[in-house]
């Protein structure tokens, strides 16, 4: 595989061959990790990776790993804890970019894993996030007449 090609890296389907590239500590880990959790749909052969690209060092790659976490909810519709764990410390991150995307992310969660396999504070999140909904809506109802 070519490590300075996106677009070759985009097409890889070997965990064994990202795993290395973490190893080599590759500039472009992140790409070929988007371009696996998009073709090998298992979580739990792609989870640990993506765990670890959203634990990095390198803001790059969590926000990478981020979109591959995506990816997998929408492929498998299965998320494990490791990557829950992960996805809630960077929904505390001070970074405003890295906090939204997991947020993106979350909601994703929400609509493609069964909510009976989520924590309970997904689902907390989740009611937040309906009432915040609807006091907008009532605020627009009230001063719109």
């Amino acid at each position: 595989m070519n490590w300075d090609d996106i677009t070759d890296l985009m097409g890889c389907d070997d965990p064994d061959e990202v795993e290395a590239a973490f190893e080599r500590g590759e500039q472009l880990v992140g790409v070929a990790l988007l371009g696996l959790s998009l073709s090998v749909p298992d979580a739990d052969r792609v989870g640990p990776l993506v765990v670890r690209a959203l634990q990095s060092d390198r803001r790059e790659v969590r926000l990478q790993g981020l979109t591959a976490l995506g990816h997998i909810a929408r492929l498998t519709g299965r998320v494990d804890q490791l990557l829950l764990n992960a996805l809630r410390a960077l929904m505390r991150n001070p970074d405003s970019e890295i906090k939204e995307h997991a947020g993106m992310v979350a909601d994703d969660i929400w609509i493609f894993v069964p909510h009976s396999q989520l924590p309970w504070w997904m689902r907390a999140r989740s009611v937040v996030h309906a009432l915040g909904w609807w006091f907008v809506k009532r605020w627009w109802d009230i001063t719109e007449k």
